[in-house]
């Protein structure tokens, strides 16, 4: 009797064991497929956005437009810094996808988590005021 208490223990055992691991690969698949599809547009947008293949950079009160040739990017001020060197220059996107996000929202929500390190000569050169924002004296800051 006690070797069939013995048996159905460990069947029980087994079939705890079984549903864990089925429920941890897939946890674990899914979030495999995460890691690659933040890694495609991370290394998507520091391909596109390079900053050597910036053309022009329009400041306005509340955002910061940098142009490239194919698209036009509005960032938040805290998005661009300003570093010393042209070595310094680069695009960094750190950013862990959330749980509810559909793949249409991810390069929205990848692009405001990217950050645009630009050498102060070569934003002072293209950096352009939009036409809208003058001072008191009517000329254009």
């Amino acid at each position: 009797m006690s070797i069939f208490y013995f048996l159905i223990f460990i069947v029980i055992v087994l079939i705890i064991y079984f549903i864990f691991r089925k429920n941890y690969k897939k946890e674990a698949a899914i979030n495999k497929r995460k890691r690659k599809r933040e890694k495609r547009v991370a290394n998507y947008i520091s391909e596109a956005f390079k900053i050597e293949n910036l053309e022009d950079v329009k400041e306005s009160k509340t955002t910061i437009a940098l142009v490239y040739p194919k698209e036009t990017l509005d960032v938040e001020p805290e998005q661009v810094v300003k570093v010393e060197n042209q070595s310094e220059e680069k695009v960094v996107t750190e950013f862990e996808m959330p749980e509810g996000i559909k793949r249409e929202e991810l390069y929205d929500f990848s692009l405001k988590h990217t950050k645009f390190y630009i050498a102060h000569d070569r934003y002072a050169r293209l950096k352009t005021v939009d036409e809208n924002e003058q001072t008191n004296s009517g000329i254009i800051k």
